[in-house]
């Protein structure tokens, strides 16, 4: 890695940690992700520039033309699981700026969505050793549990204010935990990605065993902290990410296995979420409302569910929103400003909708049914190569990172149906630099298979793989 690489790795780590730390102050307000993008932007830009520059300066590519050497850099980038269709998303959102409601607001999602794409992109392609991996996971984890710790004094020390200046709402009148965000919901989602890569790198001898206490104290902690912010899609995707992780732990050992704990796994989530239900006053609290709601739903009372739970009737709207245009959409972050004009069921008073509380249907509403092909597509690229790689790496400290990817997507998958927390900055910027991390073993390979004509040596196969470095450290 040359300076250039670490300087890049080392902007957007820091971008992902400022945010986190300062999302709740500035929230989505220019002041705080308009100066973190351009700096991403910037150091990825000197990272392709730097690149070129290498190869143009080669005695081989001596008669290179700055474009040619530009082109030619380009094609040395490995494509990560899912990069082409992810690519061809944000192309797409490019291209509606002009037929959206209103092309700023789609101009800012997609300078958005770009900044997550090269996040995941770059991180991929330039963590290619395990050392530098750890130096990225180390680091973001000891920011986090710095976001823990302070999260719980403050909770119980000053739970009206927020770092420096006072809440704006009085939604933690009932004791939720806020942290350094607004919405407890989205705090939550932080600490919920995390937890299973915290439980396989205990499984990991190569990280020491200071940082492997430092994970099982982490665990707790993080659990503690989702339970205290008492969201409910918290809870539930933290149960999904590690009844998913735990099923590709068992699918790496056996197949045989894995076919027992697809019936097992999900009668242990259940088991779980019924002791929540059972042993804990605040869960059971929580989850009434929303029990009572599907109850009512199901019986047709659209009014009385809307007076527990505004989530529904903007379901609903949302749908008929998005049968007004299907397939391509209002446009990238439109949203909010079209949403009004078909809010017929949900007519809370003095209540703003800026989002749909459901990633699906905000994602189809805005991009249509394209855009949500691609994403799927994406998907299932990412779940599909991830899990092969799990089965076939020879390498645990590779192939278990994978699997806390898959359970990090799915707890996400599950959050996502209540929530908007991939709309949240550091919380995309978190996805995506640690799906970068989780795949670059498997591009590294891809790079080294086709230097070598589709023959891996083993000295390249170490060098994919971490080599000798890992082994001594």
């Amino acid at each position: 890695m040359n300076h250039t690489e670490k300087f890049t790795a080392f902007v957007l780590v820091i971008a992902t940690i400022v945010s986190a730390f300062l999302y709740g102050v500035w929230e989505d307000k220019v002041t705080l992700y308009a100066p973190l993008l351009m700096l991403v932007y910037l150091a990825v830009a000197a990272w392709v520039a730097s690149g070129v520059w290498r190869q143009s300066g080669r005695e081989e590519n001596a008669e290179r033309k700055p474009f040619s050497s530009f082109i030619f850099h380009l094609s040395s980038f490995q494509t990560p699981p899912g990069g082409v269709c992810l690519l061809l998303f944000w192309l797409y959102s490019a291209a509606m700026i002009p037929f959206s409601v209103l092309p700023y607001e789609a101009k800012i999602s997609t300078l958005r969505f770009g900044c997550y794409l090269l996040t995941y992109w770059v991180s991929a392609n330039i963590l290619s050793r395990f050392s530098y991996r750890k130096a990225v996971w180390t680091t973001l984890f000891v920011a986090l549990v710095l976001v823990a710790l302070y999260s719980l004094v403050q909770h119980k020390v000053a739970p009206q204010c927020l770092l420096w200046t006072e809440r704006y709402t009085d939604g933690w009148e009932k004791g939720r935990l806020g942290g350094t965000y607004i919405c407890p919901n989205h705090i939550a989602h932080l600490f919920q990605m995390w937890i299973p890569l915290c439980l396989v790198f205990l499984f990991l001898p190569q990280f020491g065993w200071f940082w492997r206490i430092c994970f099982a104290y982490a665990l707790p902690l993080f659990i503690l902290l989702i339970y205290k912010t008492q969201s409910r899609a918290g809870l539930l995707g933290a149960v999904a990410a590690v009844g998913v992780t735990s099923l590709f732990l068992v699918l790496r050992k056996s197949r045989r296995a894995f076919m027992i704990a697809l019936l097992v796994v999900p009668l242990l989530c259940v088991g779980v979420v019924g002791s929540l239900w059972v042993g804990s006053a605040v869960f059971r609290d929580r989850m009434e409302p929303a029990v009572k709601v599907v109850s009512l739903c199901l019986a047709g009372d659209l009014e009385a569910a809307a007076s527990i739970d505004f989530r529904p009737m903007t379901w609903l709207d949302t749908l008929t929103m998005i049968k007004a245009r299907p397939v391509f959409g209002f446009g990238p972050g439109n949203y909010s400003l079209t949403y009004e004009d078909y809010r017929t069921r949900f007519t809370g008073l003095r209540i703003g909708t800026v989002h749909a509380h459901n990633e699906y249907l905000e994602l189809i509403a805005e991009y249509g049914l394209m855009g949500a092909v691609l994403v799927l597509w994406a998907l299932i690229s990412i779940s599909v190569q991830m899990i092969r790689f799990i089965r076939t790496s020879p390498r645990p400290y590779h192939a278990l990172p994978a699997a806390a990817l898959l359970g990090a997507l799915a707890g996400t998958a599950v959050h996502g149906f209540f929530d908007f927390e991939l709309r949240i900055f550091p919380n995309a910027m978190m996805l995506a630099l640690l799906a970068g991390c989780a795949v670059a073993p498997l591009v590294q390979t891809g790079r080294l298979k086709t230097e070598n004509g589709g023959q891996k040596p083993e000295e390249g196969r170490q060098r994919a793989e971490g080599g000798g470095e890992v082994e001594n450290g």
